[in-house]
């Protein structure tokens, strides 16, 4: 298992996620076999895990015996539980059990706070004190990919964290130089990016001008140019710059901070994009100077190629295939769309041409193939994207399709009876790990037995090897009148499908795609809204209906 410990903290420790554990401490108390047993397994069965090559039935055995502890020490926490419970929550997501790292997260949570790990200690040594911040910090990191800035889902808020940020490793791990402050300004860009994330869905319920909002994406630019003021590599992370971080062990934190700032401009200037699925209402973009939806385009367009170069100089300069945070195909995604979108519906006339928007995206996959190659986690992205650019090159091709089948009356009726928190739900994006464990509302549980269905038999000659009346046996029918399995579709009607002249108004059939939103069900609106004529006339409004 050394072995295994100790690639951890070659390849893996630098992602940001994983940053908790202190490198020379935790191996020499391996080494010394001082170290706690379930967190060596939990180590060892997710470097495994991400190895392809390791036997994928041992690193199994690992992880239940390292989660069973867990479990039997359940009202015991300590700090070494809890990094191996952290640990066993990344195996679960890599290995594409999404259901029971939700699960976990909330109880690696709970243990924190009981810890009280969410608040400083002066009294303790500086490591001990460094140790508590980054796991709280990287227990953050995965608690987003779940919540994906839905407060009844987010377990760890900022709002309760009161903890400085992490140091650099230079200070945490004497041995160790190059890092440069990187984890630490990722840390402070995750909280950007949720506060932005919080602003769009508070201006998404908008029903009236809010002048606000011009302010508010003045102080989030400021706050993220002076992010950069402090970015150990500045905003631009050429190619020479990539060749010369391939030497230096926190490459992928380095790259990952670069990405997640341009990400973060993305995420702001998208508001202003009229007919994105993230902008503000039509009520809010119409009480703004027009000069801000062109200074967005120009923004979005700067910042998501700067993602997609970013990520292909890496894949092209690399000779070995990197490990790298999730956090990365997730910027990647939403920057390929941004493109795809500009390209089609943008007002510039310096917007980017179908051509190069379509080799972009090609070279983004072929660097999330490459780095991703087997991950569970961005399988969906890849896959989501791949059918994003065939459709818009078959668009570009004039290569029609039949039309998207429209919505039954029975799926709608069902879908309308769905409570608001089953909607929100399926309106997780494609990479969101919660809308990816696909989690039942609990019907089916009540559909197994119906009360009102159910028959009592009663015995009524015992001597014909009836059950004795002590044994009550129940046959069950499944009722007419049960609910039938979740819609994961949209209701809003298709109206490129029905010859309508009405242009589409909710944001589930502007674009596909939904950031943090997500796709809205199963219909295929890109390519029936790339077939259309409904963006080329900007004059012409977009009617907003009032949702339900």
């Amino acid at each position: 298992m050394m072995s295994l410990i100790d690639i951890f903290f070659e390849r893996i420790y630098p992602l940001p996620s994983y940053s908790f554990l202190h490198p020379a401490t935790t191996k020499e108390r391996f080494r010394e076999g001082r170290g706690h047993y379930i967190l060596a397994l939990a180590i060892s069965a997710l470097t495994a895990a991400l190895d392809e090559d390791r036997d994928p039935n041992r690193t199994s055995t690992w992880i239940q015996t390292a989660e069973q502890e867990i479990w039997q020490q359940l009202a015991s926490p300590s700090i070494s539980r809890l990094q191996a419970l952290v640990l066993v929550i990344h195996y679960r997501m890599v290995t594409g059990q999404f259901k029971q790292a939700f699960m976990l997260v909330a109880i690696a949570a709970r243990s924190a706070a009981a810890m009280l790990l969410n608040h400083e200690r002066p009294d303790m040594d500086r490591i001990s004190q460094e140790v508590r911040r980054r796991l709280v910090w990287s227990l953050k990191i995965v608690d987003r990919y779940f919540s994906v800035g839905l407060p009844e889902f987010e377990l760890c808020p900022l709002e309760t964290i009161f903890l400085q940020l992490p140091s650099t490793e230079e200070d945490f791990s004497a041995d160790q130089s190059g890092e440069l402050g990187s984890y630490s300004l990722h840390v402070r860009l995750e909280a950007v990016r949720r506060d932005i994330m919080k602003l769009t869905r508070s201006v998404a319920l908008c029903d009236q001008p809010f002048p606000m909002l011009v302010e508010l994406v003045r102080r989030f630019d400021e706050d993220l140019r002076e992010i950069l003021s402090r970015m150990p590599d500045g905003a631009e992370l050429t190619a020479v710059q990539i060749a010369e971080l391939l030497k230096n062990p926190w490459m992928p934190r380095r790259v990952l901070l670069h990405i997640s700032w341009h990400q973060a401009h993305c995420d702001l200037y998208r508001l202003f994009l009229r007919g994105y699925p993230e902008a503000a209402p039509e009520v809010v973009l119409d009480a703004l100077d027009p000069g801000h939806a062109a200074i967005a385009e120009s923004e979005c367009l700067k910042h998501s190629t700067a993602i997609i170069q970013t990520l292909t100089n890496l894949n092209q300069q690399s000779t070995s295939r990197h490990l790298l945070e999730f956090d990365m195909a997730i910027c990647a995604y939403h920057a390929s769309r941004l493109l795809l979108f500009i390209s089609r519906f943008g007002t510039s006339k310096d917007r980017p041409t179908a051509e190069f928007v379509i080799s972009r995206v090609d070279l983004c996959l072929a660097a999330l193939r490459r780095f991703f190659s087997s991950s569970e986690l961005v399988k969906p992205i890849i896959e989501e994207l791949q059918a994003s650019n065939r459709k818009f090159h078959q668009r570009k091709l004039g290569v029609s399709r039949p039309s998207s089948p429209q919505l039954s009356p029975s799926r709608g009726d069902s879908q309308r009876k769905l409570s608001m928190a089953a909607r929100t739900r399926q309106r997780l994006a494609i990479h969101s790990l919660l809308r990816q464990a696909e989690f039942s509302d609990g019907e089916e549980d009540e559909q197994a037995i119906s009360v009102h269905d159910a028959r009592l038999v009663l015995p009524n000659n015992p001597s014909a090897g009836v059950p004795p009346e002590d044994h009550v046996s129940y046959s069950t029918q499944e009722s007419a009148n049960a609910p039938s399995p979740i819609p994961m579709v949209s209701t809003v009607p298709n109206y490129w499908d029905s010859g309508m002249d009405s242009s589409p108004g909710s944001e589930e059939m502007q674009f596909p795609f939904m950031p943090w939103l997500g796709r809205q069900g199963e219909d295929a609106v890109f390519d029936d809204l790339l077939s259309s004529g409904v963006f080329n006339n900007f004059n012409s409004p977009y009617v907003r209906p009032t949702t339900n």
